[in-house]
């Protein structure tokens, strides 16, 4: 007898950014940089097995998020990797950011690999493209410009406005 083949998709999203593989990498993982960026509360033990807690600001569509987990593959200036602690059924536990050294700057590249195939969690895995798709639009804008826009949602297809806006301008859709 076979064993049974389960069948899995992944989200793998790339994005340019001008900064070095060793300031996104620390934009990753330090707590008070997560904080200026990206979430409203972080606590981070940037070290394999140190513990990682995000706490998201509550926006129009939802109410304040929270994830707690550990660093498990850390490689400064190339890879920070934390496994959630109690993903949401049906959400794979690993996500990784794979940074890479390019001219002028890095490629960042974030894979939350896992999610099933199956129909009845097509809407699951959307809203995940979506968030990720959105962290690394915000973190592109923060490390280029130091602007941050924490409880909007953004998209990489908005970068290139974003990055063009003075401050407190919003983007037309």
């Amino acid at each position: 007898m076979t064993p049974p083949r389960f069948r899995h998709r992944d989200i793998r999203l790339s994005v340019p950014v001008k900064a070095r593989p060793d300031r996104v990498w620390r934009t990753l993982t330090s707590a008070r940089e997560l904080c200026s960026w990206w979430t409203e509360r972080a606590e981070t033990d940037a070290r394999n097995g140190g513990r990682v807690r995000l706490i998201w600001p509550a926006i129009a569509e939802g109410p304040q998020r929270e994830a707690r987990g550990a660093f498990v593959d850390l490689d400064p200036g190339k890879k920070a990797a934390w496994m959630w602690s109690a993903p949401a059924r049906g959400v794979p536990p690993l996500v990784t950011f794979f940074i890479e050294e390019r001219k002028g700057g890095s490629t960042v590249t974030v894979l939350h690999a896992g999610f099933s195939t199956a129909d009845s969690f097509d809407s699951r895995y959307g809203t995940w493209q979506r968030l990720w798709e959105d962290c690394l639009a915000k973190l592109v804008l923060y490390l280029e410009t130091g602007r941050t826009m924490k409880t909007e949602e953004t998209r990489l297809s908005d970068l290139a406005k974003l990055r063009r806006l003075r401050p407190g301008m919003a983007v037309a859709r």
